[in-house]
């Protein structure tokens, strides 16, 4: 997942508990004539430091997270060729990759057969875990300047990933993974995207990506891609996800927004965050649609509930933390990623979250 890092710059494992209120910013206000929310966080240090010595901050960088079927939070450790996996009650385990220095960035659950697979950016490589084994393998791409970025499971359980993450030597594709097989097959967007990121496929089968040089996201479906300019310039669109109603949201992190595309409609509509320095990044939908976002830049979880037009966000306890990544897990519970603070954040929000 492209982020904000690369301008910006822990052995314990219980977690830390507070509760805030509030929008924009924590101050208690209400939406739409309703009580404050109320946020209730969790954080899990994460016992892993960087393997890079000139890295700033000095932490292991977690980046995209997804959960499993147990209830267990697995993330891309950007700076130190490991994989973790956090309980959550916040028992770490760490899965470490043969290749060093792997940078690692997205990361998907197959829970079908119990795998996790999660991207090498800078070896070209997808690793490989066993979930029942612990078995740590690594599957080499087609060429040496691939730089596969995030994955997304398929609804016939198959993996897409974006290829030319950050930009640099590799040219924007989407790339299909059989996990069976292990072939990989290439997709060139006739638009030639220098930089893809994010990545989500609908129950119809369609890939959606984003394409961040390009101001656009994109579609592949059926043979075909399809390009959609983002509603103003140089906004930076960086994750994507789907919500029930077949509608594609995306963060906006330079343009301190997210928005919304209404596909059958061909019509965007943009959401302002009320942090001037949000800088989201992340970005997951629960099952009542209620669009969660990771600020990265003012250290923020946002949300904007479903049907409402106003977002709502919440300070997390550590100050500065980065927060990277989001998502959804089956019991409703929602996890991020704290870059900066090397930590697995929870939130929980009376009236909106399950727990």
């Amino acid at each position: 997942m492209l982020t904000m890092r690369r301008q910006q710059a822990g052995m314990a494992i219980a977690g830390i508990l507070a509760v805030l209120t509030g929008c924009g910013g924590g101050s208690s206000s209400s939406d739409g004539g309703r009580a404050p929310y109320k946020a209730v966080f969790k954080e899990m240090p994460i016992p892993v430091v960087s393997n890079d010595p000139s890295a700033n901050p000095t932490g292991s960088w977690p980046d995209d997270v997804r959960t499993d079927a147990l209830g267990n939070v697995w993330f891309a450790q950007h700076h130190s060729d490991e994989v973790g996996k956090m309980s959550a009650s916040g028992v770490y385990v760490g899965y470490k990759v043969p290749t060093a220095s792997s940078f690692m960035d997205g990361i998907v659950v197959d829970q079908t057969r119990k795998v996790v697979w999660a991207s090498e950016t800078k070896t070209n490589k997808l690793a490989r875990i066993d979930m029942t084994t612990g078995a740590v393998t690594e599957l080499t791409l087609l060429r040496a300047d691939v730089v596969p970025g995030d994955l997304v499971t398929a609804p016939d359980g198959t993996i897409w990933f974006t290829e030319g993450y950050e930009g640099g030597v590799a040219k924007g594709r989407i790339a299909h993974l059989d996990p069976d097989t292990r072939t990989v097959t290439e997709f060139t967007p006739p638009n030639n995207p220098n930089t893809c990121d994010g990545i989500a496929v609908a129950s119809s089968g369609a890939v959606w990506f984003v394409e961040n040089d390009n101001n656009s996201i994109a579609c592949y479906d059926k043979g075909a891609f399809q390009t959609f300019p983002l509603p103003r310039p140089s906004v930076n669109p960086t994750n994507i996800a789907i919500d029930s109603q077949g509608q594609i949201w995306v963060t906006e992190q330079y343009g301190n927004a997210i928005a919304v595309f209404d596909v059958g409609k061909n019509l965007w509509k943009e959401y302002t965050i009320p942090s001037s320095s949000g800088q989201p990044s992340g970005i997951a939908i629960d099952a009542h649609d209620n669009i969660w976002f990771t600020e990265f830049g003012s250290g923020k979880i946002g949300v904007l509930p479903s049907g409402s037009g106003t977002i709502v966000d919440f300070p997390i306890p550590t100050a500065d933390s980065g927060p990277e990544d989001i998502t959804i897990a089956a019991d409703g519970s929602i996890y991020f990623t704290e870059q900066n603070a090397n930590k697995i954040g929870q939130i929980s929000v009376a009236g909106l979250t399950a727990r």
